[in-house]
């Protein structure tokens, strides 16, 4: 069996069995993927479990907390106007009570008289738990009743400032020059023996009979306390969800509402959870820095759930009124719960479809190996047949590429073999002229200086040198023989400008050159045929034009090769076949086929000895003058003689 043979074999055995292992590969690859695929799947579900808890939870403690503070504000509201109601209902009955023993006593006795009986009938009334009291003051901030401090009465406190320097006592004084009714923020003492002034919110009323003012007032941290222990009552009894309750802590981290009676009132900055960390204290912090915001923490109990510890996310909020954290918040557990479920579901439902899709693919697998046998037979018929075709096919292309070249070869030998003749004609020309001088110096003597007989002479021996070169050069181009050999870039340049040297000349072409000189190791003949064919090409072309016809070549080493460009001015090659230019069935100039076959061959040469050739049109100017043409770039790598 020959190498062909076994080939042939080989390509009808992978045909047969190679798509054995592409399809397990593909099964296993498809698997895996899918794999992944359900593995991603189910890691998305249980993140979406994960987040659609965390929203609904945090929306839902975020939602509690907020209606709680909503409720203080709101309670906070109510009870500040019931307090200025309480006080000015206060202060209207004391007014009613001085406005009646006047009206009752004034026709009998002195002003004096009857306001210090006022005096005497208002000193003793108390409210608010026996906090409030009424008190009188004049248009010069006297201080005319004051039922807890004696001593205060007949004493000036119209400059007097409270502990913030405020004069509250110049609102008293205003509101009897308006014979009006006012309230009033200010710090007053609790009794003469406390050196601590607390807030306090009072109301005054002008009594017209004394132009005095008749006012009360309520300490507000009295009533504020009074007020936050009827909300904590409140809020104790808030219940949401399973284990939802409202959790309360203070500026300093006591706990006043919490689902645990035993921990009310203790200090909760001093208790620690499992990994030792003073939670309750950190999530104080927290909610003074942040305002509001979400909190992850190890929770020491749960409702119904027993003293254990839990992760926990609490949504705090601080009351900064009262220095208040308010929290509500939801364990973990519950989620950690609904996904452990959640994903032994799912694990279930894709093991059963993973063994299915398994199954499928084995069946497939088995389908597509018995196919492939089936289809390689008939390839392997039709490859018999295509094998037969092809063969006839090559054998046929071969003698049309030995037609081709010979074409070719043909056509450059008969042009230039015209350019030769054309080129012997004038030292043959020289030659003849010269003898003749000499024969007629023999017939008649001192027909001729002897310096004209030696020009003469002299004129034969360059003519036979001329016309011994132009031959050598031509016998050359036909030499068949493929022989590397070190020759110089110009040297070829110049003996392919003595071939083409006649059509040039006669075409009118100008060749400008720029040509670095250098030594390259390689065969100086098929380089020849290639500048031939390239600039008879640009020639064939040039000749179409009317005037200035220009041929530009370049040829420099760079980056260890040799680039040689060649370009003309004749307008460049039609888009249609400018990359088809080197195709052996194209044409460049109408109804002649030598063209397309010459560069067809110019590609050959340049790919045999692994150079680049490539063809592309260009713009330019040349001496004030736009040009443009084809420039052929050849690119040969460079070998120095070894």
């Amino acid at each position: 069996m020959n190498i062909k043979t076994k080939n042939e074999r080989t390509l009808v055995n992978i045909i047969k069995f190679g798509a054995v292992i592409p399809i397990l590969l593909l099964s296993v690859i498809f698997t895996y993927i899918f794999i992944q695929y359900k593995n991603e799947e189910l890691k998305k579900e249980i993140e979406f479990i994960k987040t659609r808890y965390m929203n609904q939870n945090k929306k839902s403690v975020q939602d509690e907390v907020n209606r709680v503070i909503k409720t203080i504000n709101y309670e906070i509201e109510i009870n500040n106007e019931e307090l200025k109601q309480s006080l000015k209902n206060r202060v209207y009955e004391a007014y009613a009570i001085a406005h009646t023993i006047y009206k009752d006593n004034i026709k009998y006795k002195s002003k004096d008289e009857v306001f210090q009986i006022i005096k005497q009938a208002l000193v003793n009334i108390r409210f608010n738990d026996g906090r409030g009291y009424i008190f009188i003051d004049d248009i010069n901030g006297i201080k005319l009743l004051q039922p807890l401090n004696k001593s205060f009465e007949g004493r000036d406190f119209s400059n007097f400032e409270d502990p913030k320097g405020y004069k509250f006592v110049q609102k008293i004084i205003e509101t009897i020059k308006d014979k009006s009714e006012s309230f009033d923020q200010y710090y007053w003492y609790k009794s003469k023996e406390d050196k601590t002034a607390y807030e306090k919110l009072s109301f005054y009323k002008y009594f017209e009979p004394y132009n005095v003012a008749i006012g009360t007032g309520e300490y507000i941290d009295e009533y504020t306390q009074k007020l936050q222990n009827s909300i904590i009552e409140k809020i104790k009894r808030i219940k949401f969800d399973d284990n939802g309750y409202i959790m309360v802590f203070d500026r300093e981290g006591k706990y006043l509402s919490h689902f645990q009676e035993n921990k009310i009132g203790i200090d909760g900055f001093e208790v620690k959870d499992k990994n030792g960390k003073y939670f309750v204290k950190d999530m104080v912090n927290f909610a003074k820095i942040n305002g509001e915001g979400f909190f992850s923490y190890i929770a020491s109990a749960k409702p119904n759930g027993g003293n254990k510890n839990r992760e926990k996310i609490s949504f705090l909020k601080y009351f900064n009124d009262w220095g208040w954290t308010v929290g509500a918040g939801f364990y973990l557990e519950e989620l950690n719960h609904e996904i452990t479920q959640k994903q032994q579901e799912l694990t279930q439902k894709y093991e059963l479809i993973i063994k299915k899709i398994i199954f499928i693919s084995i069946l497939v697998t088995i389908l597509l190996v018995l196919f492939s046998f089936y289809i390689s037979k008939i390839i392997y018929n039709k490859f018999n047949e295509y094998k037969n075709e092809i063969k006839k096919e090559v054998d046929k292309t071969i003698e049309n590429e030995k037609m081709l070249i010979q074409q070719s070869k043909m056509a450059i030998m008969g042009e230039m073999i015209g350019s030769v003749a054309h080129q012997l004609k004038q030292p043959l020309t020289l030659i003849s002229t010269s003898n003749s001088l000499v024969k007629l110096n023999r017939e008649i003597e001192n027909f001729s200086t002897p310096e004209q007989i030696d020009d003469a002479l002299e004129n034969i021996d360059s003519s036979v040198v001329n016309l011994a070169a132009t031959i050598d050069n031509f016998k050359n181009f036909f030499n068949p023989n493929k022989v590397k050999s070190v020759f110089k870039i110009e040297d070829l340049f110049n003996k392919t400008f003595i071939l083409l040297d006649y059509q040039l000349k006669t075409n009118r072409i100008e060749v400008i050159k720029e040509i670095n000189n250098l030594e390259f190791y390689g065969y100086e003949n098929e380089l020849l045929q290639v500048l031939i064919n390239i600039i008879k090409n640009a020639i064939d072309v040039l000749v179409k034009k009317d005037e200035n016809r220009i041929i530009f070549i370049e040829a420099k080493y760079k980056n260890d090769e040799i680039t040689i460009k060649v370009k003309d001015n004749a307008g460049g090659v039609s888009p249609e076949i400018l990359d088809k230019l080197f195709l052996s069935y194209v044409k460049t100039e109408k109804n002649e086929d030598t063209k397309g076959v010459n560069l067809y061959m110019t590609k050959q040469i340049i790919s045999s000895i692994k150079g680049e050739i490539s063809v592309c049109n260009v713009e330019y100017e040349y001496k004030d003058q736009k040009c443009k043409g084809a420039e052929f770039t050849i690119k040969i790598p460079f070998q120095s003689s070894l």
